[in-house]
Order: C-alpha cells, then sequence, then structure tokens
C-alpha cells in the first residue's frame, strides 16, 4: 500500500505537465512575438537613419532629420566680418576630412551649383561671402557668412553664381532688377509670383527698355523653419520682364536661407512631459530693394531682330 502514492504521483505527472503545455506554449510564442517586433522595430529604425543620411548626402540643404545624421563642420574664413581699408585675402577651411566647400559673393546662399573654393578669395569691394561644406557619409553643413566693408567701394552687385549653368546663358544680356517688396519662408507658397523691377535703364537690340519696369519671378521651393535648428528657405526663379515689345523671357534664380540654429543651441523648458524643445532656425527673407541680376534668354526676338 505505500507504494501506491508513489505510483499515482508517477501517473499524475504526465497529466500536469500536458495540462502546463498551453500556458507554456503561450507565453513561448508571446515572447517570440516581443522579440520579433523588437527586432522589426529596430530594423525599422535604422532603415530610417540610412535613408535620412542617404538623402542628406544627396542634398546641399540643411538635414530635415538632424538628430539622425552627422553634419559637416561649418567652414571658417581666415578674416573676420569687419570694415577694412583696402582690399583683403580670404582663405576658407573646414575641419571634416574631404569636405567640399561652395560659396557665393553676393548675399545669395551657396548651393553645390555655386562656385567651388579652390583658392583664396580676393575682397576688393563690400561683400557679403558665405559658405557651405560638404563631406562625404555627412549632411551639409550650416551657412557661414561674413561681411567684409572695404572703405570707398559700393557693395558687391555681382551676377548671381549661385548656378552658372542657368545664370550665364551664352550671349545673354544682364538684367539688372530689385526686389520690389519683402518675401518671406514664413507666408510664401510655391507658385507665388514676385514682383521685381529694372533698377536701371535697359538696351536689348535697339529696345530701350526704362528703369522701373516690372519683372516676374516665382517661388519654386520653401521650407518653414523648424525644430532641430532647420531654417527657412525660400528659392525662386525669374520669368520675364516687361516691356514695350511684349514679355521678353528671363533666366536666373536663386537660394535664400535663413539662420540655422543646431541642437547644441537648445532650450530646455521645464514642464510636465517631454522636456526638451530645440529652438527653430530663422526664417529666410528677401527685403525689399535686394538686387539679383536675370539673363534675357539667348536668342529672345527683339525689334532689332524683326
Amino acid at each position: 500500500m505505500r507504494t501506491y502514492p508513489a505510483i499515482f504521483s508517477l501517473l499524475l505527472l504526465p497529466c500536469l505537465t500536458a495540462a502546463q503545455d498551453p500556458g507554456m506554449q503561450a507565453a513561448q510564442q508571446a515572447q517570440m512575438a516581443a522579440t520579433q517586433a523588437s527586432q522589426q522595430a529596430m530594423q525599422a529604425m535604422q532603415q530610417a537613419q540610412l535613408s535620412a543620411q542617404t538623402a542628406a548626402q544627396n542634398s546641399d540643404t540643411f538635414p530635415s532629420q538632424p538628430c539622425c545624421i552627422a553634419w559637416t563642420a561649418p567652414p571658417r574664413f581666415s578674416v573676420k566680418s569687419g570694415k577694412y581699408a583696402g582690399p583683403t585675402t580670404v582663405r576658407i577651411t573646414d575641419a571634416s576630412r574631404g569636405a567640399v566647400i561652395y560659396y557665393t559673393t553676393d548675399g545669395w546662399t551657396p548651393t553645390v551649383n555655386s562656385p567651388r573654393y579652390r583658392g583664396p578669395i580676393e575682397i576688393d569691394s563690400t561683400t557679403n561671402l558665405q559658405a557651405i561644406a560638404i563631406a562625404p557619409y555627412s549632411a551639409r553643413s550650416i551657412v557661414t557668412s561674413a561681411q567684409y566693408e572695404i572703405a570707398g567701394t559700393p557693395a558687391n552687385r555681382s551676377a548671381n553664381p549661385a548656378n552658372p549653368a542657368i545664370n550665364a546663358p551664352a550671349n545673354g544680356t544682364p538684367v539688372p532688377l530689385v526686389f520690389a517688396g519683402d518675401v518671406s519662408s514664413r507666408t510664401a507658397s510655391v507658385g507665388d509670383k514676385i514682383p521685381l523691377t529694372l533698377s536701371e535703364d535697359l538696351l536689348i537690340g535697339n529696345v530701350v527698355i526704362k528703369k522701373g519696369a516690372t519683372a516676374v519671378a516665382t517661388v519654386t521651393a520653401v521650407d518653414k523653419n523648424g525644430v532641430g535648428g532647420a531654417p527657412g528657405v525660400i528659392s525662386f526663379e525669374v520669368d520675364y520682364l516687361q516691356s514695350d515689345i511684349g514679355p521678353i523671357a528671363l533666366q536666373g534664380g536663386a537660394r535664400k536661407e535663413g539662420e540655422a540654429k543646431p541642437p547644441n543651441a537648445a532650450v530646455l523648458i521645464p514642464f510636465v512631459g517631454p522636456l526638451t524643445v530645440l529652438k527653430h532656425g530663422t526664417d529666410a527673407v528677401i527685403s525689399k530693394g535686394t538686387p539679383f541680376t536675370a539673363y534675357v534668354q539667348p536668342n529672345v526676338p527683339t525689334a532689332a531682330a524683326q
């Protein structure tokens, strides 16, 4: 009789084990599902970071997701902003390995189509020098800017070099323009028409177009300022100039970018919930009276050719 409890226990054990199997299986399945979901989330995050980095490498814009990628170091100028008695020479360097530097000298934001820095720049008139840098596997740097005032010289109002392929067509006549009003990335939208006016009399063929004639440009891209220090951006292209012989097609475009404020400029604002609020960059603003040089498209009919 003493062996009955032991035998009964041995007979009962498989039953208990079988009874526990569904619960154990459910727990194991739940654990496997959680592990799989975690792996998928990790893969999705890695893919998003890779996509953001790839997009940044292929763009000359300030990154929209700065937390996910590395920035190129901002360029450095050998000469500080200020007033100078005579011409000065500026050298541009960058701390990021393999960085390529692009610059402008007329106040418009440089892009990858701007002149590439290949040596010292001679500043012989009042100039707003701006530069960006792009390094391998990194996002474009923020813009470095300096204003040089050379005694006795007017502001540098040379043709915009942001996109020479567009702005300097063969045999194109330069057309000096100024913006007729303020334009801001805060309020602008793609497709908006921007009025400009001719800043001096212009001779095309044997046709004289008087100062003050109206020109029209179109906003081609707008980015609002945003968290992460992203600045506002406006891009535009000039369409035509009104004249007595009808609209004259023009070529030319540029980009204006506000001031970037990267994450190290973050301000912590204490309140219940998330604690970190990043500063926004500033709006891009093209002020009334800002000069811009467009070009008459080649082979445009004029009175001389008619």
